[in-house]
C-alpha cells in the first residue's frame, strides 16, 4: 500500500517539525511514513534532513480567503484538506506539527477505515469532540472528485462547531467516513494540553497520558516561541518541549498528570 505523510508547516512552526519528526522516529520505522510531502509557506534555507522522498508543496493562503475561521492565525488550517488530492497514493496520514511522539503510532495505520480520526464523547457535547492534528484517509475518502465542491458548500453554510475552521475540516471528513467507514481512535493518539484546562476534559487527559503516543501542543502560545511565563498554567508542559528539542526521547511516563 503506497504511503504518503503530509506535514502542514507555516514559517514560524520549522523548529516545531524537527523536532517532531525526530520523536516520530524514535518510536516508529522510517518506513511507515511512506512519502513525505511538506506544506508550506517558506522553504528554509537549511531544511531538515529526511531520508526518502521529500516533496515540499506551495500554502496558498489566498485560497482560503473569507473562509470561517474564529482568527486568522487557522486560516491555513484549510490547506491539510489538499491532502485529499493526492490520488497517487493508496493511503495520507496528516498529523500537525505542533506535537512531539512519545511512542508507536503504528496502531493508525492497522485500522481498515477509510478515514480514521481521534474522538472523545464529552458530557457537554453530545457529538465527538474532534482535533484535526492527526488523521489518516485512504480510498474513496482520497480521490473524491466532488470533495471541494462539497465542502466549501459545507464551510459556507456554517456546518461546523465552534465557528472553527478545524471543525469544518474535521466535520466534513467525518461525514465521509460515515459514507465509506470511519473510526476513531482514543486521545492518546493525539493528546492535547488543553484538556488539561477543562473539568470535563481533564479526566481524559489524566487517563490517557499512561499511554500517550502523540502530545499536542494545542493552544496559541508554543514553547518554542513564546517566553516564559507567557504560555500560563501551559508552562507545566514547556520542560517535555525543552527535553525533545535536546533529542531525548520521550515517553509516556514522561506526561505529567495535573490535577
Amino acid at each position: 500500500m503506497k504511503t504518503a505523510t503530509w506535514f502542514l508547516v507555516t514559517k514560524e512552526f520549522w523548529p516545531a517539525f524537527r523536532v517532531f519528526w525526530r520523536s516520530l522516529l524514535q518510536h516508529n520505522p522510517r518506513e511507515l511514513f511512506g512519502d513525505v510531502i511538506i506544506q508550506t509557506d517558506d522553504i528554509p534555507d537549511n531544511p531538515p534532513e529526511i531520508d526518502g522522498t521529500v516533496t515540499y508543496r506551495p500554502l496558498t493562503i489566498e485560497r482560503y480567503r473569507g473562509w470561517p475561521a474564529f482568527e486568522p492565525r487557522v486560516l491555513a488550517c484549510y490547506g491539510k484538506l489538499e491532502a485529499l488530492e493526492l490520488t497517487a497514493y493508496d493511503q495520507v496520514l496528516v498529523l500537525d506539527c505542533d506535537m512531539v511522539c512519545t511512542g508507536s503510532i503504528h496502531d493508525v495505520f492497522m485500522r481498515p477505515s477509510s478515514f480514521v480520526g481521534v474522538g472523545v464523547e464529552c458530557a457537554d457535547n453530545p457529538r465527538h469532540r474532534h482535533n484535526g492534528g492527526l488523521w489518516l484517509a485512504r480510498r474513496p475518502v482520497i480521490g473524491n472528485p466532488k470533495v471541494w465542491e462539497h465542502f466549501v458548500r459545507w464551510a459556507h453554510e456554517g456546518k461546523f462547531f465552534d465557528n472553527c475552521d478545524q471543525s469544518a475540516m474535521v466535520v466534513y471528513l467525518e461525514h465521509l467516513g460515515h459514507a465509506a467507514s470511519r473510526c476513531l481512535l482514543p486521545s492518546r493518539f493525539n493528546l492535547q494540553i488543553g484538556f488539561a484546562e477543562y473539568s470535563d476534559l481533564r479526566p481524559i487527559y489524566n487517563a490517557e497520558r499512561h499511554d500517550c503516543r502523540i502530545l499536542h501542543f494545542t493552544g496559541p502560545a508554543k514553547p518554542w516561541n513564546t517566553k516564559p511565563p507567557a504560555m500560563g498554567w501551559r508552562e507545566r508542559f514547556r520542560p517535555l518541549w525543552n527535553f525533545a528539542a535536546e533529542g531525548k526521547k520521550l515517553s509516556a511516563e514522561d506526561v505529567p498528570e495535573i490535577q
